[in-house]
């Protein structure tokens, strides 16, 4: 069962925090390796004191882990499932991605062109430049 259908009756905040863990754990996983720390830092970044939600959250590591989709696929159902008129949503999410980009000091080409991959989901059928292109323009003249 898709990840995010677990979450379907929940509110457009939460399935955006879902969102955000799932893709972050698919972009750690981009160099191979899925490290205890990288695991942490996302548990920094969503910090619960309550030990049911904390098992919750490594529940949804757990899982984005092991599914076999890539990370375009749970962006096309992010968007689909957060609310347009809650886009700044998508804004967070992307930001979150590039701060886990960074974590380990090195914004390798491959976590770029997941980060663009995603940038590109979320801005389709849009018809103004946005935060996503800024940022993409932005990922792409570091690149150079």
């Amino acid at each position: 069962m898709d990840i995010l259908e677990e979450f379907r009756g929940e509110s457009d905040q939460t399935i955006c925090i879902v969102g955000t863990i799932i893709l972050s754990t698919k972009l750690c996983m981009a160099d191979g390796n899925f490290s205890n720390y990288e695991k942490d830092e996302i548990l920094k970044t969503f910090p619960t004191n309550n030990e049911k939600l904390k098992e919750t959250v490594l529940d949804i590591i757990n899982k984005a882990s092991k599914d076999k989709n890539d990370i375009t696929y749970h962006a096309e159902r992010i968007k689909k499932f957060v609310d347009p008129k809650h886009e700044d949503f998508l804004d967070f999410i992307v930001a979150t991605l590039i701060k886990f980009a960074k974590a380990d000091h090195h914004f390798d080409d491959k976590e770029k062109k997941m980060i663009d991959d995603v940038i590109d989901v979320f801005e389709k059928d849009k018809d103004r430049r946005n935060i996503f292109q800024k940022i993409k323009d932005k990922i792409k003249s570091k690149g150079n």
